[in-house]
């Protein structure tokens, strides 16, 4: 009995911490727009090095690369984002700079181990660093305050939230905006989703937007991962867009 209820624990052990170790080998959000509750491991960086395209008809925008910088805390989250564009439009050239700073604290206030469901917050300011008047950035200040949550069962999870972006830039108008991602696990090393997400009118005159993504995440190995992602708008500009980089997890 004791030998058998030794091996027993060792392999619990074993598998937990292999549970632990596929966990941590992917975080949710990127390559997504829809943010999710889950910190960072505390102690532990996230870093994501994208390029992301958008196109509409006669205009092009690219971080090329987006910086997101992310820390782990107990429960919580520490974000800074900065952007380098490059932006190109039909008859006025290319053009490149640094856009605007992000800031951001994730904090996640419900955790159900049982029943794998997640509730937190997201709050994040935007900081006017970019210089407006050639096109990059808002040139102004705002805010974002977003209610995140996340359900896990089997090889699925499905992550969402809802927010609402308070901007004080000319010409544009305060809205809200939603998001929710299903997510497979299809292999060891491979994990798809589809995203879903929307907003209200963003400026004056303009029209709510819808659009989906398809993409996931190729683990190369316990620290690196590949993330992808594609899709347009459904309702709304006729954007097209793209998001290829690389993930670097620390712990």
């Amino acid at each position: 009995m004791p030998a058998r209820f030794n091996a027993m624990r060792i392999r619990c052990l074993s598998l937990g911490i292999g549970f632990l170790m596929a966990i941590d080998s992917v975080q949710a959000g990127p390559p997504f727009v829809t943010d999710d509750p889950e910190p960072t491991a505390p102690g532990g960086f996230e870093i994501n090095l994208p390029f992301i395209l958008e196109r509409t008809p006669g205009e092009t925008e690219m971080d090329a690369p987006l910086f997101d910088i992310n820390y782990g805390l107990p429960g919580a989250q520490l974000k800074l984002e900065f952007p380098i564009e490059i932006m190109h439009k039909h008859g006025d050239g290319t053009r490149a700079g640094a856009g605007d700073l992000v800031l951001g604290v994730k904090s996640r206030f419900f955790n159900n181990e049982e029943s794998h469901l997640q509730f937190g917050i997201y709050p994040q300011l935007l900081v006017p660093t970019g210089d407006s008047a050639r096109g990059f950035g808002e040139g102004r200040p705002a805010f974002l305050l977003p209610v995140v949550a996340q359900k896990s069962w089997d090889k699925w999870t499905l992550y969402g939230n809802v927010g609402y972006w308070w901007q004080t830039a000319a010409q544009t108008r305060n809205y809200l905006y939603a998001g929710a991602v299903l997510e497979r696990d299809i292999a060891e090393q491979l994990t798809l989703g589809f995203e879903l997400f929307g907003n209200s009118p963003k400026e004056r005159g303009s029209q709510p937007d819808l659009a989906f993504n398809l993409g996931g995440a190729w683990r190369l190995n316990a620290h690196l991962n590949l993330l992808f992602a594609g899709g347009r708008d459904i309702v709304g500009d006729t954007r097209a867009m793209a998001y290829v980089g690389l993930q670097v997890l620390t712990k």
